[in-house]
C-alpha cells in the first residue's frame, strides 16, 4: 500500500550494506538515536567522542557487519554489529589508545568531560551479557525519527542476521532496556529469545527512573558448519 500524496513512503528507502564512506552517516545516527531513540546529547556532549567509542570499533578492525537504510542519499538507519567479540574488544582497544586518549591530549574533542558520570556509572551498574562462546556476534540498530514506522527495522535485521549465518557464526545477542518495546516485539519476531535479565539505576539521572536491561539471543549457524 502506498503512502497518501505528499508523505513519504517505504520505498523511498534503499538497504544497502555499508562501505568505510558510511562510517561518519552512521555516527551522525548513533548520536541522534543514542537516548531510547532521541540525542545523546543528554548524557554525552561531545559527538564526535561518542562516536569514536561506538562506531569507529567496527571501521578498525571490528570485522563489521553493516547495512543502512538510505533515503535520497541520505543514511537515516542502520544495523551494525561484529561476528567475533575478542575481534570486537580488541579494535576497541586500538581506538581508546590510538585515537580517544591522543584525542584528549589534542582537542579533537571540544566537551568530553561532562560525559564522565556516564563513564563511570558504566563501570558500576554494568549491563549483563550473555556466553560469548554461545553467542559470539551482538548488534546495534537504529532509526532516525523520520525513519521509523515503515517497517525497516525486519529487512535490515534480515540482512544482518543471513550474512552472519553465510560467516558460520553460531549465534548473536543484543543488549538492551524494556523502555525499548516496538523493537522487543521486532527481535521476538526473528526468533530472539530472552537469556537475562537485571534492574539497574544506571540511566536514573538522565531518564529520571531505572530500567531493566535485558539480553536477547538467538541461535545461528552449528559450530561444524
Amino acid at each position: 500500500m502506498s503512502a497518501p500524496d505528499g508523505l513519504p513512503d517505504a520505498a523511498e528507502f534503499t538497504i544497502r550494506e555499508a562501505t568505510p564512506a558510511d562510517e561518519q552517516p552512521i555516527g551522525e545516527v548513533a548520536y541522534q538515536t543514542g537516548f531510547f531513540g532521541e540525542s545523546a546529547a543528554r548524557y554525552f556532549p561531545d559527538q564526535r567522542l561518542f562516536a569514536d567509542l561506538w562506531v569507529r570499533p567496527y571501521f578498525a578492525g571490528a570485522g563489521r557487519v553493516a547495512f543502512v537504510a538510505e533515503r535520497r542519499g541520505q543514511v537515516e538507519g542502520y544495523i551494525l554489529g561484529a561476528p567475533d567479540q575478542a575481534v570486537y574488544t580488541r579494535a576497541v582497544l586500538r581506538v581508546v589508545f590510538g585515537v580517544m586518549l591522543p584525542g584528549l591530549l589534542s582537542g579533537r574533542y571540544r566537551r568530553p568531560w561532562p560525559a564522565l558520570p556516564y563513564f563511570v556509572r558504566g563501570q558500576v551498574f554494568s549491563s549483563p551479557h550473555g556466553d560469548w562462546n554461545v553467542f559470539p556476534a551482538h548488534l546495534h540498530l537504529n532509526l532516525l525519527a523520520g525513519a521509523r514506522g515503515f517497517g525497516l527495522s525486519r529487512p535490515l535485521l534480515e540482512h544482518y542476521l543471513e550474512r552472519l549465518n553465510a560467516l558460520g557464526v553460531r549465534g548473536v545477542q543484543l543488549s538492551t532496556t524494556l523502555e525499548n518495546q516496538v523493537a522487543l516485539k521486532v527481535y521476538a519476531k526473528q526468533g530472539f529469545i530472552l537469556i537475562a535479565s537485571r534492574r539497574s539505576p544506571f540511566w536514573k539521572p538522565w531518564l529520571g527512573h531505572g530500567t531493566v536491561h535485558v539480553v536477547l539471543a538467538k541461535p545461528l549457524a552449528s559450530p561444524e558448519r
